[in-house]
């Protein structure tokens, strides 16, 4: 009786099995966050804006999500790493970027100009904003808290 051949798993597939789990979070919602700018987050009548259009600032946020999702590639294909050695944890380095990146998104969408409405586009950013910083930045939370 013959065994079936064993399956052959490419290069790509074993780059994204090498990420950790965290990775796999981040990397994806950071890319919709980083999609999330340009989409509509504010109202009026017929008319949208986007969240880049309406608060300029949030330009620090679309160069944070760029590194990250560069970061996630660069991790995929084994090139190198993000935090230098010694000053600081990958997982503080990354739970710090996401976190600013969750706080101009929580400021953008707080402050909505007066007459407009939210749109989903928002609302898409926040949680796309929390789930990139919930791997890294809740687990640092929670050890600065149990000291």
């Amino acid at each position: 009786m013959s065994r079936p051949a064993p399956k052959r798993v490419g290069k790509a597939r074993q780059r994204v099995d090498a990420l950790s789990h965290k990775d796999r979070v981040v990397g994806p919602a950071t890319l919709v966050l980083l999609v999330s700018f340009w989409l509509p987050w504010y109202s009026l009548g017929p008319f949208s804006v986007s969240g880049l259009s309406v608060h300029g600032w949030l330009f620090i946020a679309v160069v944070d999500s760029i590194v990250l999702v560069l970061y996630v590639l660069i991790t995929a294909f084994g090139v190198g790493d993000l935090a230098v050695p010694g000053r600081m944890s990958k997982d503080q380095l990354l739970a710090l970027i996401t976190g600013v990146n969750l706080a101009l998104v929580t400021l953008g969408v707080v402050l909505k100009p007066v007459g407009f409405s939210w749109s989903w586009g928002a609302g898409l950013a926040l949680v796309a904003a929390i789930a990139a910083f919930a791997p890294f930045g809740i687990p640092l939370l929670a050890a600065r808290r149990g000291r």
